[in-house]
């Protein structure tokens, strides 16, 4: 009898704690809605405390002085001595070439030399613009007109020569001269000499053309371009 009595009190008890755990007790304290900031909103507001046009002629400056001094070209020293190397300028089409007429001229895959149809009578001339050795020589030699390339072409050739013949810059008047640089102020130049000056932006040409040294001059030879990196110096000898 005492056993029975204890089961039903242990069945009322736990019937009595399921109903007090089952029991709403309603809200406790204050609840807030969980809400994301959305991005134009969260912009708007970080912008607010933003001087615009301040940033804006930071921006500017920033472009200006890029613009005005580019980034130099990494690796590229002056050359302490005279060496040439051949260029093959010959490139893999990638699509079928046609004439205007519809006539296939050359498919796809084909190996082409554009000096097989034409001759490049230009030079390209590379030169650090933070060296003013190297701007002195260019001025004296490129930056001419053709009536002053006429004239003192063979004083040229005098001034550059050089003790490897076999390595000798090739020297001769044409408008068709590049002056690029490969860190400087091209722009600053420009106005100072009154010729166009470049830049090789990212070091593409130089590493197309494979220049470690400066100044170099890429020039045609006959079916290839001929790379030389010419020592300044030993002409002060």
């Amino acid at each position: 009898m005492k056993v029975l009595n204890k089961f039903l009190m242990s069945a009322v008890f736990f019937s009595l704690s399921s109903a007090v755990l089952a029991k709403d007790f309603g809200k406790q304290g204050a609840t807030f809605e969980i809400k994301e900031e959305g991005f134009v909103a969260m912009m708007q507001r970080k912008l607010k405390g933003v001087n615009l046009a301040d940033h804006e002629q930071k921006m500017k400056d920033l472009a200006r002085k890029k613009v005005e001094e580019p980034t130099p070209v990494l690796g590229i020293t002056r050359a302490t001595r005279t060496v040439s190397h051949s260029f093959d300028p010959s490139y893999v089409l990638d699509e079928d070439v046609f004439l205007p007429c519809g006539k296939l001229l050359y498919p796809a895959g084909t190996k082409v030399n554009p000096l097989d149809h034409m001759e490049w009578g230009g030079r390209m001339v590379f030169i650090d613009g933070r060296d003013s050795a190297q701007i002195a020589w260019a001025k004296d030699n490129y930056l001419k007109t053709d009536e002053t390339f006429d004239k003192n072409e063979d004083k040229l050739r005098q001034n550059l020569s050089i003790q490897n013949t076999d390595n000798a810059a090739h020297i001769s008047a044409s408008s068709d001269t590049k002056i690029i640089l490969t860190g400087g102020r091209p722009l600053e130049l420009e106005r100072e000499v009154g010729n166009l000056i470049y830049f090789d932006q990212f070091g593409e040409l130089t590493g197309r053309f494979n220049i470690a040294h400066v100044p170099a001059i890429v020039e045609q030879d006959g079916k290839y371009l001929k790379v030389t990196e010419l020592n300044i110096e030993v002409n002060k000898k």
